[in-house]
């Protein structure tokens, strides 16, 4: 029945590697806290978990390289903000791709064209941060306590992006009415 339970971890973990949400995190604090119990292996877990996100990772890294861009480049609706998108994306990813590489997810890096090398290095970092913490301290602490860690990540991610919303939406009313203003006749 073991078996089972590592091929679920395995989907689900690849699936949080590709970068699309789900219940990966969650994933990692069940099989954590089982292992902290004795009804799985840590070794097998951090391994079997660390593989499925590195093939997760490659995955979603393949799908933005190979249509991802399309999605952005095509003709039609919202096009010249796309194009604008597209733009600050690769001149962001042109010179922090390892950065980049790590804080987002795959796909994006496969949009952006960074070098599948420092994907791979990208991945393993970031893999080896978010397996090790949930899993870790799930191992140590118990459930409870990692599941209250990562409601507080979840929070302060959600809280930061927030921020970053209210500023770019001043940034733009200040943009406007700049423009606006410059546009007027003396």
């Amino acid at each position: 029945m073991m078996l089972a339970e590592y091929i679920v971890l395995f989907v689900l973990v690849a699936t949080t590697g590709a970068g699309l949400p789900g219940p990966g995190d969650a994933s990692l604090i069940a099989a954590g806290t089982l292992a902290g119990e004795g009804r799985l292996n840590v070794g097998i877990v951090l391994a079997v978990s660390g593989a499925a996100w590195m093939l997760g990772s490659v995955v979603g890294y393949e799908i933005g390289f190979r249509k991802g861009r399309w999605l952005l480049d095509h003709p039609g609706r919202l096009e010249e903000r796309r194009l604008k998108l597209l733009v600050k994306g690769d001149r962001a990813f042109g010179s922090h791709t390892f950065l980049a590489s790590v804080t987002m997810p795959a796909y994006v890096s496969g949009i952006f064209r960074v070098p599948f090398p420092i994907l791979l290095l990208g991945a393993l970092v970031s893999g080896i941060f978010w397996i090790g913490m949930y899993v870790g301290l799930s191992y140590f602490l118990g459930a409870e306590v990692a599941k209250r860690i990562g409601d507080a990540g979840t929070s302060v991610l959600l809280g930061v992006l927030v921020i970053v919303a209210v500023g770019l939406g001043i940034r733009a009313v200040y943009s406007r009415w700049r423009a606006a203003r410059q546009e007027r006749p003396a």
